[in-house]
Formats: structure tokens, C-alpha cells, sequence
């Protein structure tokens, strides 16, 4: 009898988080009005995060357990999950996410809603511990003179989300996304060279230069729980600089995404004003916060990404 494929699979990548990797699995498990499998990528996890879930979810079918051969960073472990995928649809969620029990269903309400998409992905809505609900963005892009981010509507209260329209367009979303498995395959995945950072940018871009349109729609939620890790100062945390080597990352990506995707006149702008002024400001930041290693880290990889290493 042959085994019914279902509507999705949802890859997980995770490193050292088994807790919160646990949590995010058992929203997904909730999920109604969908099939689907999950797909726990464990990147070489020092702590016990393979013991717990094959513990926790050994007995459960829709859940499997990989684990890369070394550390191999986000895109790569988003790769490997969808190699052993089988579903119509994969849906890549970072392990810092709680989904609201009816996400996966309004996501592929989505779809229909949209033929010609091939990503659309759930608000997210950032967690705090006080103060109100903030929502993360209604639609992501960049500007192609200076790289930085443009969301729209970014931080709204989630009591001021308009109530119409409940699809936004958007041009690739971080976090939470669902791809149909054609669009993922036309984009041909994820390139892996990015590591961390930039790389869903790129992705979700990648997808859209294919001529599918992308969208954030307002009736599927994930809570993101944005996590920091011990030890680290929230300011870097929010600009993306926490570790040295995701803070490398950040600066020499930024230049390999502008490569790629803006025209020469904008690839000049970014590498000959933006980046250089960004080193300055983010060093400056790091410093303040007592991490020259940081501010080194930036600056080396903001040299790297200018000469294309």
C-alpha cells in the first residue's frame, strides 16, 4: 500500500537550543487542517538536543531526526532537510517559534488564494516578556543604494494590524516561509556559500526572479520568541552582531547579496559608501558594548565581502 505523501514538510534546523527546539516541534505537532512531517536538522548540537528529541518524538512517524556530519550553518542544514523532504510544500521554521494552531492551513489557503506564489509566509509576531505584541514586518525588501532592510510597518503594535488587506506582498520573509517544492526547486535551494545571514534574503529574491510573486499573510501567526543567548548584550542582539562569526557573516554577506542582486551603479553605492560608513557605525556599537571582537569581526568581514572572498 503506497503511503499517502503530506501537504508539507517543515524543516527545522536547530543547534544548541533542545528546549525551544522541543517547544517549536510541539506547536507544529498542534497543527490543524494539514499533513505534514516535521524535519529536525540538528547542526552538530553540543547539548542534548538529539537525546531528548528522539526521546520526546522517537514514537511519533511525522517526525524526523537528522543531524549533519559538522557544522554546517543555517543554509546548508535547510538544504539537508529538504533533501529528505517529501511533502507538496516545505515550510522552513526557526526553532525560536511558536505557530498558532491553524498556521500550516492558512498558509496553504494562501497558495490558493495566490496561484502564481511561490513563498508565502506567517506573521510574526515578536514575543515579548512585557509590553505589548509587536509585529515584525508587513513585507521585507532592501534599498538597493545603501543593502539596509525595508519593512513595512515594522514593530506595529499587533492590536493596530489593520484588518484588511490580509495578504501583503513582500519580496522574501525571514524566520517562517513556506515555498511550494517547484519554487524551491527553480531557485535551487539555498546557496550555501551565504552560511548565515542574507541567505534567506537571497533565497526568497532568487524565488521571485522566477517570476512567482511572495506574500505574508496575516491569517497565519508564529510567535518569535527572538532568542539570546547568555551572555549576550540585547543591542547586539537586535542588530545581528551577537557572535563574532555571525557578525563576520553580516559584513561580508551584505556585499555578496548586493553583488548578486542590485545593478552596478547600486553595487558601487553599497561598497564604496554604505558598507564602509556600516563598519564604522556597527564597530562603534560593539565597542561601546565592550566587544572589540565584534568590531573586528565587522570589519573583517565587510573586507572580505569587498573583495569578494
Amino acid at each position: 500500500m503506497t503511503q499517502t505523501k503530506p501537504d508539507i514538510s517543515v524543516v527545522i534546523p536547530t543547534f544548541n537550543r533542545a528546549m525551544m527546539a522541543c517547544d517549536c516541534i510541539d506547536s507544529v505537532l498542534s497543527q490543524t487542517g494539514a499533513t505534514f512531517e516535521v524535519i529536525v536538522v540538528d547542526d552538530c548540537s553540543k547539548d542534548d538536543t538529539g537525546e531528548r528529541i528522539r526521546t520526546k518524538y522517537g514514537n511519533d512517524k511525522r517526525v524526523k531526526y537528522i543531524r549533519n556530519d559538522k557544522n554546517s550553518l543555517a543554509a546548508r542544514s535547510r538544504n539537508n532537510g529538504a533533501r529528505v523532504s517529501c511533502g507538496r510544500y516545505i515550510f522552513f521554521l526557526d526553532d525560536d517559534n511558536i505557530l498558532e494552531p491553524n498556521a500550516l492551513s492558512e498558509l496553504l489557503e494562501c497558495f490558493k488564494r495566490h496561484p502564481d506564489a511561490g513563498l508565502v509566509a506567517p506573521l510574526a509576531i515578536q514575543k515579548r516578556t512585557v509590553g505589548a505584541e509587536l509585529i515584525w514586518t508587513l513585507g521585507s525588501d532592501f534599498n538597493r543604494w545603501t543593502s539596509q532592510p525595508k519593512d513595512r510597518l515594522p514593530n506595529l503594535p499587533l492590536c493596530q494590524l489593520p484588518p484588511e488587506p490580509v495578504d501583503w506582498p513582500t519580496t522574501y520573509s525571514p524566520n517562517a516561509y513556506m515555498v511550494s517544492r517547484e519554487a524551491y526547486d527553480a531557485a535551487d535551494g539555498f546557496d550555501n556559500r551565504f552560511g548565515i545571514m542574507f541567505d534567506e534574503s537571497d533565497f526568497g529574491w532568487r524565488v521571485v526572479s522566477t517570476g512567482r510573486s511572495a506574500w505574508i499573510t496575516s491569517r497565519a501567526r508564529t510567535k518569535h520568541l527572538g532568542y539570546v543567548e547568555p551572555g549576550c548584550a540585547t543591542k547586539l542582539r537586535l542588530l545581528g552582531i551577537e557572535k563574532p562569526y555571525r557578525t563576520y557573516s553580516f559584513g561580508r554577506n551584505r556585499l555578496r547579496f548586493a553583488r548578486r542582486h542590485f545593478n552596478i551603479a547600486q553595487i558601487l553605492s553599497v561598497t564604496l559608501v554604505f558598507a564602509p560608513l556600516s563598519a564604522v557605525y556597527y564597530g562603534f556599537v560593539a565597542l561601546k558594548n565592550r566587544r572589540p571582537d565584534i568590531a573586528w569581526a565587522y570589519v573583517k568581514g565587510t573586507l572580505a565581502g569587498i573583495f569578494g572572498l
